[in-house]
């Protein structure tokens, strides 16, 4: 009987993005890599915590996270897989870029449309995003909301974007 040796088919990346404002949080980025898929999961936390949903980072005595857990990080907040999380396909051809929300925990849905602008950005992959930020950067108004969460929201997707390409081009580089 013969063998095939296999190249993994997932892989899994993390980061923390350091705050260019003192006043705004730090971001962890996790992405879980399938084939054609991107899995980016996004909270706040401290350079210490940074871990991710199911790294164990943060979580009190249990130990094993599941979904919907969280635990303390670095700011104080809870970070949660399924927070905002929202799923887009890539577009063929002319036809628009496609997603929905697969669960939503406030008012706001802000996993659907980055979702979709990542699609555009990575074409060959679908994008599920799981968003789990804090109130003050979430609220639609009011009093939590920070004044400057717009520009802090920007900021954060534009270095995912970075982040994200760069690891699909040492990943892409890496099997060729």
């Amino acid at each position: 009987m013969e063998s095939f040796k296999l190249a993994p088919q997932i892989s899994t990346h993390h980061t923390h993005i350091s705050p260019s404002n003192p006043y705004a949080p730090a971001f962890i980025f996790h992405l879980t890599r399938l084939t054609s898929t991107l899995f980016v999961w996004v909270g706040t936390g401290s350079s210490t915590g940074a871990g991710g949903p199911g790294s164990g980072v943060g979580l009190g005595q249990g130990g094993m996270g599941g979904v919907g857990e969280g635990g303390e990080g670095g700011m104080g907040g809870e970070r949660k897989l399924a927070a905002d999380w929202g799923v887009a396909m890539p577009s063929r051809g002319s036809m628009p870029t496609v997603a929905t929300p697969v669960f939503r925990s406030g008012a706001l849905d802000l996993a659907v449309p980055m979702a979709q602008r990542l699609a555009r950005k990575f074409p060959s992959n679908q994008i599920h995003l799981s968003l789990s930020l804090p109130p003050t950067l979430t609220a639609p108004s009011g009093p939590s909301l920070d004044p400057s969460a717009g520009r802090t929201l920007l900021v954060m997707e534009k270095e995912l974007g970075k982040w994200l390409e760069q690891v699909t081009k040492e990943s892409t580089g890496a099997v060729a």
